[in-house]
């Protein structure tokens, strides 16, 4: 009985033996690594990538990196560390060795200037994205912005800079949201500029203190153009965007009070536009401002300096926003027109209707004298006809 037990011990002893050795064995295909050429090495990687052997992975990576230094731009050595980076499954690792070979590839994605390589490695970054490789990222993407700014003839995003775009625009942060907001207002990549802007759009709400900071240090042409932009863009978000306007129609009133009125075309683009995105902000904390600002833009338009279009626009967008005091500014204003009418000085069609409509749709009582009066004067009938309806949309 003692030998029998002896011998089942002894039997589960070899056993787990022959376990560790199954367990703690040198794969094949990593003795081939080791003793072959670069070709070797590759089909090496391959049959790695097909068991998941995600540690070996990390090995070929830190082979290329200290090869990387000896051997250059090597195009044998490119095609194993894409193979190596391409294969790799980074969310298998372990966290201390996800954080190690993530420097690897940060130090990779400097050090091979060979696109596909580099693609292949932002591809692992859209998986993982340490604070360290982001801004390895920032510095390139900035890197080429300045490089194609400095460009007579306007450069394309290129592959690796669009597969860039793609990280950032996951993982970026308010410094990803300067450098490539700053890049769109150059017109850096005028061609692609649907893909900066949508990259650099999700980081807007994290960045509004960058965005203030580029509005204060423009130009008026820059502020112009940011205005645009901001107008343009769904995906910003309308609290960023009405502060920016706010900030900037509070600036050019305070020009425009200094100045006696609007000076300019591009004044008068500027005022515009802020009142503009101000309307499609809804941005009350403006409001008051945009009413007291509006004899200015009565001036301006006067004078040839802002449209005909752009100050009807600017007479729907005030009251667009419903605040109290609105339907009593439009209908004095109103009754200004109907006095030019009288006097035989038609005012623009345009102009009226919108003033009209406005009026209707705020729907304050205060205006029906002068709307009840339009009707009665030499006004085309598109006009009367608007007064009608107006007069009948106001509340009692």
């Amino acid at each position: 009985m003692y030998y029998m037990e002896k011998s089942k011990f002894l039997a589960f002893a070899l056993f787990i033996l022959f376990l560790k050795c199954l367990l703690f064995a040198v794969p094949a295909y990593e003795k081939d690594f080791i003793r072959g050429d670069i070709t070797c090495k590759i089909a090496a990687v391959e049959r790695a990538a097909s068991v998941g052997d995600n540690q070996f992975l990390c090995k070929s990576i830190d082979f290329c990196l200290s090869a990387k230094e000896i051997l250059g731009n090597d195009a044998s050595l490119d095609s194993l560390m894409l193979s190596s980076a391409t294969a790799l499954n980074i969310n298998a690792l372990a966290p201390h060795v996800k954080e190690k070979v993530s420097a690897d590839l940060g130090k990779a994605f400097a050090m091979f200037s060979n696109g596909n390589v580099r693609i292949a490695i932002l591809d692992k970054f859209l998986v993982y994205l340490s604070s360290e490789n982001l801004q390895i990222l920032n510095s390139f993407i900035a890197e080429k912005a300045q490089s194609a700014a400095d460009c007579v003839v306007p450069q394309p995003l290129d592959a690796v800079c669009k597969k860039t775009l793609a990280v950032l625009k996951k993982f970026g942060d308010k410094n990803s949201f300067s450098i490539l907001f700053s890049a769109d207002m150059m017109d850096v990549w005028s061609d692609n500029r649907t893909e900066v802007e949508a990259a650099y759009a999700p980081l807007a709400y994290e960045a509004e203190t960058e965005l203030l900071r580029i509005t204060d240090s423009s130009d008026i042409n820059g502020r112009i153009k940011i205005l645009r932009i901001l107008k343009e863009n769904d995906v910003i978000p309308y609290r960023t965007k009405g502060k920016v306007a706010e900030k900037i129609f509070s600036d050019e009133i305070f020009i425009i009070k200094d100045n006696l009125g609007i000076t300019s075309e591009k004044e008068a683009t500027l005022y515009t536009s802020a009142v503009s995105l101000i309307a499609d902000c809804r941005w009350t904390r403006s409001a008051q401002d945009l009413i007291d600002s509006f004899p200015y833009a009565g001036s301006a338009y006067k004078e040839d300096l802002i449209t005909t279009d752009q100050f009807s626009q600017v007479i729907t967008d005030i009251a667009y926003l419903a605040w109290p005091g609105t339907g009593e500014l439009l209908s004095r204003y109103l009754n200004t027109l109907n006095k030019d009418m009288e006097n035989g000085r038609s005012p623009e069609k345009r102009v009226v209707l919108s003033v009209i409509k406005a009026l209707g749709g705020l729907g304050d009582k205060a205006a029906f004298d002068n709307l009840l009066y339009v009707t009665y004067l030499n006004y085309p009938g598109e006009v009367t006809d608007a007064a009608r309806v107006a007069l009948a949309k106001l509340k009692w």
